[in-house]
C-alpha cells in the first residue's frame, strides 16, 4: 500500500505493520469473500477495526468501527469496496477515511484507547553492561526457547516474564540470585492480581484472604516461574555465564492441589453452540468434540489422514507429543467423510469462511458464538477437548483409553483432570456390583426399596458436574513431591 502524502498526521505509524497485513486489500480478496451479514473485521489498532461488509451480491462496503468506553461497538460505513454501479472506494482511500473518521473530536471522546494490536515478540527490556544479570539470562534463555519450544509455549513464557519478572528481577546480578530474591517473587506473586489480554497492568495490593481457588492459580503461577528462571539460570551456568550453582539450586517448586476441570458442555449446550457458529467454525467444533483433538491438530489434518489406517484419523505430532491414532464413533467417521468429500489428499480437511488454514483466526469468532450460546464467558476452544474427555469419563470409559484418545503418555493427568467426573459411575458401579454381606439388611433394602429411589433421585440435580462434589479446603495435595523452601510454603499457607 502506498500511503497518502498526509497520511503521518492521520495514520499512526504503530498502525503501519497492521495495514500492509490486511488480508482484503485487494480487490481481488474482496471478491472471493463469502456472502454473509456480519462484516469481516481486520484490526488497526487495538479498538479501531476496518471491514468489509458483503451481504449479498448487490452490496459490499468498506466499513469502519470503534470500541467505546462502555464496550459497545458503534460502525461506519466508509464507500463501496466493489464497484457495483455507485463507484468505487480503494483500499488507501478507505483507510485514509478511517483514520479520520477515528481522529473526530466526538468519536475520540467515546471510543477506547488505542493501542498497537499483534502479540508480544520478547521480552521488554535490552540488557546492557558487563554484569551479567537476570535480564541478560532471561534474554538468552527466550533466545533459545524461541527456536527450541512451540510457538504457544515461547509466548506464554514471554507474558509471564514481562508481567511478573522483568519489573523487580532484570537488573539483578544473576550471580547474586538467592532465596531471599525467591521469597520476594512468592510475596509478588501472591500481592499481584492476574492480568489477561489487554487489561491494564494492576497495582500490587495488600491481600489478606485469598479464596483456595485464586491461591491456587498464583501458586501454580509461582512454579511456572520457577521454572522459567531455573532453565535460564541452568542455560547460563552450562554457557559459562556465572561461575556459581547457587542461583538455580535455589529454585524449588512448591507443591499444589491439582485443579479439575470443571468448565466443560453438556449435549444441549454443544448443540446452542453449534447454531451460533458459522459454517467452518461448526466443522471445525464438531471435529474437536468428536476427536478431542486440538484447533492446531485440526488445522494441520489433510484428507490423507482419514479412513486410512484405521476407523478414525491420523494425526501427526504436535508440540512436544508423538503421533497418534484418534478412533471415532460411526456418526463421527461419516461427519470427518463428508468434509473430504471432492478433495484430494494432500488438501486440509478444514479451512476457515475465508478459505484459509485455521491458526488463531477462531478465537474472535469463537468467543463471539460462546456469547450468543449464552455459555460461561470464560469457556474457549480447548474447553472441547475437557468436554470429549469428560463425556468419555463419565460414560464410564477406561482411563487408559482416553489417555490414549488424547494423546497423554499415561492416566495420570486424565486422572488428575477428569477423574471427578466419573462420580455417578463410581456410584452405579457400588450400587449395582457390591457382593450381598448381609441377608437381614439386603432383606431390608428389598423392602425400603420405594424410600432408597426417592432418596436417590432427591439427590440428583440438573447439572451432573457438581454431583456429589465436596469444597475442598486448602490448596495443598494430600501428597507432595515439591520439595519447595519451607518460607516459601509457609508464606502461602498463611494467607
Amino acid at each position: 500500500m502506498t500511503f497518502p502524502p498526509n497520511s503521518p498526521e492521520q495514520i499512526p505509524f504503530m498502525a503501519r505493520d497492521a495495514i500492509k497485513e490486511c488480508p482484503f486489500a485487494d480487490e481481488s480478496a474482496i471478491t472471493d469473500l463469502r456472502y454473509r451479514e456480519t462484516p469481516y473485521w481486520h484490526s488497526l489498532l487495538k479498538c479501531r477495526h476496518l471491514g468489509i461488509h458483503r451481504p449479498d451480491g448487490r452490496t459490499c462496503n468498506w466499513t469502519a468501527r470503534i470500541l467505546t468506553k462502555d464496550k459497545r461497538y458503534i460502525q461506519k460505513c466508509l464507500g463501496p469496496a466493489l464497484n457495483l454501479g455507485r463507484g468505487q472506494v480503494t483500499f488507501a482511500l478507505a483507510v485514509e477515511r478511517a483514520f479520520a473518521w477515528f481522529a473526530q473530536s466526538e468519536v475520540q471522546r467515546i471510543s477506547n484507547e488505542p493501542k498497537p494490536t499483534g502479540r508480544t515478540r520478547e521480552i521488554s527490556i535490552c540488557p546492557i553492561g558487563d554484569v551479567y544479570t537476570v535480564g541478560h539470562a532471561l534474554r538468552d534463555y527466550t533466545d533459545w526457547t524461541r527456536l527450541a519450544r512451540s510457538p504457544g509455549g515461547h509466548y506464554n513464557n514471554l507474558i509471564l516474564i514481562n508481567y511478573h519478572l522483568v519489573p523487580s528481577f532484570a537488573h539483578l546480578p544473576l550471580e547474586d540470585f538467592d532465596a531471599t530474591d525467591v521469597l520476594a517473587l512468592a510475596k509478588q506473586v501472591i500481592e499481584t492480581p492476574p492480568r489477561f489480554g489487554f487489561m491494564p497492568y494492576s497495582s500490587r495490593e495488600e491481600v489478606q484472604e485469598l479464596s483456595v481457588d485464586v491461591l491456587r492459580r498464583r501458586k501454580r503461577t509461582f512454579n511456572s516461574l520457577l521454572s522459567i528462571l531455573r532453565m535460564a539460570c541452568r542455560h547460563a551456568w552450562d554457557s559459562s555465564r556465572i561461575q556459581s550453582e547457587r542461583p538455580w539450586r535455589c529454585l524449588h517448586r512448591i507443591p499444589v492441589a491439582h485443579s479439575p476441570r470443571t468448565i466443560f458442555l453438556t449435549r444441549e449446550e454443544c448443540r446452542r453452540l453449534l447454531d451460533a457458529c458459522t459454517p467452518a467454525l461448526s466443522k471445525l467444533v464438531l471435529a474437536a468434540l468428536y476427536t478431542g483433538c486440538r484447533v492446531g491438530e485440526l488445522g494441520s489434518l489433510r484428507v490423507e489422514d482419514v479412513g486410512q489406517q484405521g476407523f478414525g484419523i491420523r494425526i501427526g505430532a504436535f508440540k512436544r507429543g508423538a503421533a497418534r491414532f484418534v478412533f471415532l464413533p460411526d456418526e463421527g467417521m461419516a461427519f470427518f467423510l463428508s468434509c473430504c468429500k471432492g478433495k484430494q489428499d494432500r488438501d486440509r480437511v478444514f479451512s476457515s469462511d475465508m478459505g484459509k488454514v485455521w491458526k488463531r483466526q477462531h478465537s474472535g469468532l469463537f468467543r463471539r458464538a460462546v456469547s450468543e450460546a449464552g455459555l460461561p464467558k470464560a469457556f474457549v476452544f480447548h474447553g472441547l477437548r475437557h468436554t470429549y474427555a469428560s463425556d468419555l469419563v463419565r460414560a464410564g470409559v477406561p482411563l487408559e483409553i482416553v489417555a490414549k484418545q488424547l494423546g497423554h503418555a499415561n492416566t495420570i493427568t486424565v486422572s488428575n483432570t477428569y477423574g471427578h467426573l466419573s462420580e455417578q459411575f463410581r456410584e452405579e458401579q457400588v450400587r449395582t456390583r457390591f457382593s450381598p454381606l448381609s441377608q437381614t439388611h439386603r432383606a431390608l433394602a428389598v423392602e425400603k426399596r420405594a424410600d432408597l429411589e426417592q432418596l436417590w433421585h432427591s439427590f440428583q440435580r440438573d447439572d451432573w458436574r457438581e454431583y456429589a462434589q465436596i469444597e475442598s479446603k486448602g490448596s495443598h495435595p494430600k501428597q507432595a513431591f515439591a520439595r519447595g523452601s519451607q518460607e516459601v510454603i509457609q508464606l502461602f499457607d498463611r494467607i
